[in-house]
């Protein structure tokens, strides 16, 4: 298996890119959050990769950071999700973005995701919960009792969805023990904002 490549970029396209190693070319499909922050042609870069054998024909897939790269690698064990939906959860959705719906289990921001229905974004939140903890660890009571309901008052305050991720899961860190209930929990939050 090949796990990183590092060349010249040849190449690139939105979905795609050309690297050249010891002169050999390689074709490696990446998402838009990669591609959008890739060197120009001509320059160096080097890819976390995962290679997918597919009726005889490799293909290989590359991530800027090692945190694309580990929850791409979790996602496609799951059945309905191959490498091009997982690919395309991470060119919508960024890497904090994806842990923390999973871990906040909120289906319903998974599902913006073209491609993703309810039964699909059921089956990350409940197959990668334990999976993602160790990407962006969460205090597990917490995050059982309250986060959901935390992150739904903050939009309703009138918060972007990932902004009220970011800070119920930062608080819920900062906290690290169970708060005695919802209020204290918001209570908590609305301090650090």
């Amino acid at each position: 298996m090949i796990c990183s490549i590092e060349g010249k970029i040849v190449k690139k396209m939105p979905m795609e890119v050309f690297v050249e190693v010891n002169g050999i070319g390689y074709i490696v499909r990446v998402p838009l959050s990669t591609s959008s922050v890739l060197p120009d042609e001509g320059e160096n870069v080097r890819l976390f990769t995962s290679m997918i054998i597919r009726e005889e024909n490799p293909e290989l897939y590359g991530f800027l950071t090692e945190k694309e790269w580990k929850i791409f690698q979790k996602m496609i064990l799951l059945p309905g999700v191959g490498p091009k939906l997982a690919l395309r959860i991470l060119s919508r959705l960024t890497p904090d973005e994806i842990v923390g719906a999973v871990l906040s289990q909120d289906i319903d921001y998974l599902k913006k995701t073209p491609g993703i229905g309810k039964k699909i974004a059921e089956r990350l939140v409940l197959e990668l919960k334990h999976h993602m903890e160790d990407l962006e660890p969460v205090a597990e009571e917490i995050s059982g009792d309250f986060i959901p309901e935390a992150i739904e008052a903050l939009t309703v305050l009138g918060y972007k969805r990932n902004e009220a991720q970011q800070i119920v899961r930062k608080t819920a860190k900062e906290l690290g023990k169970k708060p005695e209930s919802l209020e204290n929990f918001l209570k908590e939050i609305l301090k650090r904002v």
